[in-house]
């Protein structure tokens, strides 16, 4: 608060603030008050309070408009007395026969009030009245405009006109020329900005674009695009490139493409609420459920393979119980008497083992019981195994056909089979490497930094990930759209996202303390609420793929089969190791066997010497 007043009055003046808590600072004179509340964290909060009438004000104005002062969010009231005839601030050079507003543009003309300002000028006409008016101006190319905001008087206090805030009421800045700065990373797309086509190509700078056009139609005005290759990224020099470097060096007023939201930006430049979806992410099919499991160890739970074991142990035990009964029964049988089938020989565990094996595989057995406990054992244990052949195969039908759905973190992603590819575009370069928590830095250096043949097109992205077991980083709208257009209806099924960047939708950027910031901003609410936005990016922005369950046929390879093979493999193995086992201990045993004979020999050859003499002549 400035006044140019006794000593005794600013006390009276401020024990009259402090009675009623209000923080503030009142100054007798002047020429010493300095604005040192600009950027401080109550900058939102001041207000200023002048007496035009007292002298120096004008010079108060003029070191308040040299340092920033009447832009959003500081607010003014102007006193002035127009009952007085003398004493008048220009010396008497201001005739007060002229009109009031022309005599407020006359004092504001070089100022810088533009459509953020808030500045109440009250003039007191006569007694207790108060007219309360409020200068600005859409640009420095046109005139001050005063609005009639009102009058105050002592009975009835204050009756405003309307009670619209600022940025409605001066939502027409009269054709003020404005900039805007887009990016277009694809030459061509400056052909299609507003015939809708491309749709695979820049779709977030078009979307911007006819966003932009929308905002700046509604502001009455016209704007002129410069187009930039990048978003804008920040040097080892300090400086700012593409569209958020000229925003900083106020080379545009705004950017017509949302860019994210970073760290780095804040404080650079300001951002309105004007999302457009521009989801960037990992997107992949879901691999087949055979790349990533055993099929054959899934058609049951693990209870359920529990249950079969212990049952199988049961009827292997029983069984031999069974056939050595019947061993019992048919040993003494002569061998010319014997049926066939019957028991040859005492049943070994190998012989149960093999019996078992042959009806869990469907695959039979020589043995035929004769005993009524050794069929009702076999019988029961055929019909157990059909049954459990029967669900086991429709289950690995089932699963050939199925994908797997594990793959739904970065973690996942990292460690799963699959291969890595990213969109050869300007902010994937800059964002991948620049995180520093451990999983995606891990993932950087582990699945992206220094491989082969990691960057590539969107075409040849999207043709991996219908080809390949392939996930491709890109902006999904542009994927999906390739997506829409080049795969077949049965391929459209299956599609996942990973978000790897967890940042929030792109925003539009402002430059700082830009006068048009807040009717830029209510503007951006007003295409979200009316569903213009909305419009925009259903016809340009493409969703996931709709799956309409149409299955192809699903061929079965070596993958699929590669735990069978795997088994023969091992068993093939097995049996061969056996084998030279066997040659080993045969030739063993025969080397044995002619050794104790040689030893027989030798003993019976050998004469005792007392009947070698012996002469029976």
């Amino acid at each position: 608060m400035t006044s140019e007043a006794s000593t005794a009055e600013v006390a009276e003046l401020s024990r009259f603030m402090s009675k009623n808590q209000k923080l503030h600072e009142a100054s007798p004179i002047f020429g010493e008050y300095r604005f040192d509340f600009v950027n401080s964290p109550l900058a939102h909060r001041n207000f200023y309070v002048v007496d035009l009438d007292c002298a120096g004000a004008y010079e108060l104005l003029i070191q308040a408009n040299e340092t920033g002062n009447f832009i959003a969010p500081t607010k003014w009231l102007i006193l002035q007395d127009l009952r007085a005839t003398a004493n008048s601030m220009f010396n008497g050079s201001l005739d007060l026969a002229e009109s009031n507003e022309d005599g407020l543009r006359r004092i504001f003309q070089d100022f810088h009030i533009f459509p953020d300002s808030e500045i109440i000028v009250g003039q007191r006409l006569e007694g207790n009245i108060i007219k309360l008016l409020s200068p600005y101006r859409p640009s420095l190319f046109r005139r001050i405009i005063i609005e009639d905001r009102g009058t105050w008087a002592s009975r009835s206090g204050i009756q405003f006109r309307n009670y619209h805030v600022s940025s409605r009421r001066r939502t027409d800045v009269q054709q003020t020329p404005m900039k805007a700065c887009a990016v277009m990373t694809n030459p061509d797309t400056m052909n299609h900005l507003e015939d809708l086509k491309g749709k695979n190509v820049d779709v977030i700078s078009k979307v911007g674009y006819l966003l932009s056009k929308l905002l700046v139609a509604r502001m009455n005005t016209t704007v002129a695009f410069n187009f930039a290759p990048t978003w804008g990224y920040q040097d080892k020099n300090g400086s700012w490139s593409g569209m958020i470097g000229q925003i900083i060096r106020e080379e545009v007023d705004f950017g017509g493409t949302a860019t994210f939201l970073t760290p780095a930006r804040l404080g650079l430049v300001d951002y309105i609420q004007l999302y457009t979806p521009n989801r960037v992410r990992f997107i992949f099919r879901q691999p087949p459920l055979s790349h990533i499991s055993n099929l054959f160890t899934l058609p049951f739970s693990r209870s359920v393979w529990i249950g079969i074991a212990v049952f199988s142990c049961i009827g292997f035990v029983i069984l031999y119980l069974s056939m050595a009964w019947e061993w019992q029964e048919v040993k003494d049988i002569p061998t010319d008497q014997k049926l066939w089938g019957d028991l040859e020989m005492k049943p070994a565990f190998g012989d149960n083992f093999l019996i078992l094996i042959g009806a869990i595989t469907q695959q039979g057995s020589a043995y035929e019981p004769r005993s009524v406990p050794a069929r009702i054992v076999i019988l029961m244990l055929l019909v157990f195994c059909l049954s459990l052949y029967a669900a086991y195969a429709a289950n690995i039908v089932a699963l050939l056909q199925s994908t797997s759905d594990c793959i739904k973190t970065v973690e996942d992603l990292m460690n799963s089979p699959l291969k890595i590819g990213v969109l050869d575009i300007v902010y994937n370069h800059y964002y991948l490497g620049s995180f520093e928590d451990p999983m995606r830095k891990e993932f950087y250096e582990r699945r992206i930094k220094g491989q082969k043949n990691i960057w590539m097109s969107l075409e040849e992205g999207i043709h991996r990930v219908r080809n390949d077991l392939f996930a491709f980083h890109t902006d999904v709208t542009m994927g999906y759209g390739l997506v829409q257009s080049t795969f077949g209806e049965d391929e459209k099924c299956g599609f996942e996202e990973i978000d790897y960047l967890y940042v929030s939708d792109p925003q539009f950027a402002i430059r700082r303390k830009s006068p048009y910031r807040e009717i830029l901003r209510v503007g951006g609410l007003w295409l979200k609420e009316t569903g213009l936005r909305q419009r925009y990016i259903n016809i340009l922005c493409n969703g996931k793929p709709l799956c309409n369950n149409q299955k192809k046929f699903v061929g079965v390879g070596t993958i699929e089969c590669y735990a069978a093979y795997l088994t023969i493999g091992y068993g093939m193995i097995l049996t061969f190791g056996i084998l030279v086992l066997e040659i080993i201990w045969s030739k063993y045993s025969k080397i044995q066997v002619e050794k104790e004979k040689g030893e027989h020999t030798s003993i019976a050859d050998e004469k005792p010497e007392d009947q070698a003499d012996f002469n029976y002549d």
